[in-house]
């Protein structure tokens, strides 16, 4: 009897065993999600490669971390909230389910840069192109701030990966994106309308739901980027404002090989280019220390941005709060200025920023009175031409009398060829009796050269030149497809040497002289029309200068001295 029930004992036993594992077999139990920032969705939000394993097949559960306690994430569908629609439609752009970020950003009040392909460019080229060359292309669709792979503002801790899967809703005039990772980091993101022109207030929430602490969070700015960057591109790139000035990152390759650190709490960091940027402004006491400036891992497209660190690590359970102000805008000194003084530095005027900042002054006043930047610039350069004529004047008339000169000059040292202290004594009479300052045509140079230098940087960064046109120049901050100006500065650079007096100077030095006009010319085909339209008018003036204190002052024939 006992053997008997032992034997239906075991008997039952094996059949439930042949059940269970028949019945797993038909219906395989489900996977465990993977965290949202590792899950890729198709264009309706549903998971992509998420394929149940078919029958029989092992399945591999998902690794998450130790102390997460979280539910494993449902997939997030893949929408978007207009921005325009909670602000006063300075942009038009999105905060989209991705990353919960703002992207495809554009300025309404500013057109897209014209495409500029300048004449000998396409020569180069081979003649590229089906429609022949063309000088100016598009320049129609708004300004775009960022693009479709671009984001700010990006959140997360530890490693620089944003998080990926928000649920994104509206709240009155707020856009609100929140995330639920199932490692056990909450983050919420609030978007709302700021008090300042192009600018949002952003408010940041982290909430660690684990049993430990939670390193590094980071909040960042990033957009794709490629080609290069320098003084006179207009390439988007990573910059920050640290250490009490602004710091540009304009070389891709170095951030590929390795990520820029910086051991200082930034005033502001984002992306721009020359004109324009999207940064992020911390607000006091938002305990980001430090700046890391990288390339982000993953995507088919190269993404690079500016990222805020906190060394400050949250607690298990703990929330924080992070306040910053977003500015997304064209880098106009007045506006950037009313904000903080910090924004005001990225319109970079230079050394003698104070020059630059009357001169851009007047510059703004003269275009509102001629409507058309480019008089403006003609009737600056006429001013400030006007302002230093007397210490041109000057200059030029001590140059002239040293040419005139010359030939007594040259018998003082042929005479006095052994005795080097009685020749500068006979020189300096020489001077002294015919009224002439060895240091005359230099000290007044010396004196313009500031005014100069913030002429040039004005010219060179001012968005109010951007997409601004004149005579047959479509834009002036962009170069002159046609080599016109560079061509005429040129022929005015060489008439202004051949009145400059060279017959103190040696061979070799002549020969650099005369080259100079040619390679500044060579310079001027890179740069901003505008630019070149300020040189242009600046040497065709001091030529008229030239010529009037030529015909006032003359120099006799060698013989006759």
């Amino acid at each position: 009897m006992g053997n008997n029930t032992d034997r239906r004992a075991l008997i039952a036993i094996t059949l439930c065993i042949a059940v269970y594992f028949f019945w797993m077999s038909l219906f395989p139990p489900p996977q465990p999600a993977a965290p949202i920032s590792d899950v890729a969705t198709d264009s309706t939000g549903d998971a992509i490669g998420d394929t149940p394993a078919a029958p029989g097949t092992p399945s591999t559960p998902a690794v998450t971390s130790p102390a997460s306690t979280l539910a494993p994430a449902i997939a997030v569908p893949d929408n978007e909230v207009q921005l325009s629609e909670s602000t006063d439609s300075k942009w038009m752009g999105n905060v989209h389910s991705r990353e919960g970020a703002i992207r495809d950003l554009a300025l309404t009040g500013y057109t897209a840069a014209i495409e500029v392909t300048p004449l000998y460019s396409w020569l180069m080229d081979g003649m590229e192109g089906e429609d022949g060359w063309q000088p100016y292309q598009g320049g129609d669709d708004p300004h775009e701030l960022l693009t479709d792979n671009g984001a700010l503002l990006l959140a997360g801790a530890g490693e620089l990966r944003p998080a990926e899967g928000y649920i994104i809703e509206r709240r009155g005039d707020r856009i609100v994106a929140t995330h639920n990772d199932p490692a056990g980091l909450s983050i919420v993101k609030e978007y709302a309308p700021g008090s300042n022109p192009f600018s949002l207030d952003v408010t940041v929430t982290f909430t660690n739901n684990t049993s430990r602490s939670i390193d590094r969070l980071w909040i960042g700015v990033a957009d794709e980027m490629s080609g290069e960057a320098g003084r006179f591109s207009n390439a988007i790139r990573p910059l920050a404002h640290v250490d009490g000035g602004v710091e540009h990152f304009d070389d891709l390759e170095d951030l590929t090989e390795a990520a820029e650190q910086i051991s200082e709490s930034p005033a502001w960091f984002g992306v721009g280019d020359r004109y324009f940027m999207s940064v992020l402004r911390p607000a006091e006491g938002s305990g980001l220390t430090s700046l890391v400036v990288d390339d982000l891992p993953g995507g088919a497209e190269e993404r690079y941005g500016a990222f805020a660190q906190s060394n400050q690590p949250l607690d298990a359970g703990a929330s924080r709060t992070i306040t910053l102000h977003a500015y997304m805008g064209p880098k106009q000194l007045d506006i950037l200025e009313s904000i903080s003084p910090e924004l005001g530095d990225a319109v970079e005027l230079g050394w003698f920023g104070f020059f630059a900042r009357i001169l851009l002054w007047m510059l703004k006043i003269f275009q509102a009175g001629v409507v058309n930047w480019g008089l403006a610039i003609l009737l600056l350069t006429l001013i400030v031409k006007l302002a230093f004529f007397p210490l041109t004047q000057k200059a030029f008339t001590s140059s002239r009398r040293m040419q005139a000169l010359q030939p007594k000059l040259s018998a003082l040292k042929e005479k006095y060829k052994d005795n080097r202290e009685l020749q500068t004594q006979e020189t300096m009479n020489l001077f002294k009796e015919h009224g002439v300052n060895p240091m005359g045509g230099c000290l007044p140079t010396l004196i313009q050269f500031p005014v100069w230098i913030a002429l040039y940087n004005v010219m060179l960064y001012s968005v109010e030149l951007y997409d601004s046109s004149f005579l047959y120049l479509m834009d002036l901050t962009a170069e002159d497809p046609y080599g016109v100006l560079p061509i005429v500065y040129a022929v005015l650079i060489l008439g202004q040497q051949r009145m400059m007096p060279m017959g103190n100077m040696d061979p070799a030095q002549q020969r650099i002289m005369k080259l100079m006009p040619l390679m500044f010319a060579a310079f001027m085909f890179t740069f901003p029309s505008g630019l070149v339209l300020y040189f242009c008018c600046n040497i065709l003036l001091t030529i008229g200068q030239q010529w009037l204190i030529n015909r006032q002052i003359k120099i006799e024939p060698p013989a006759a001295a």
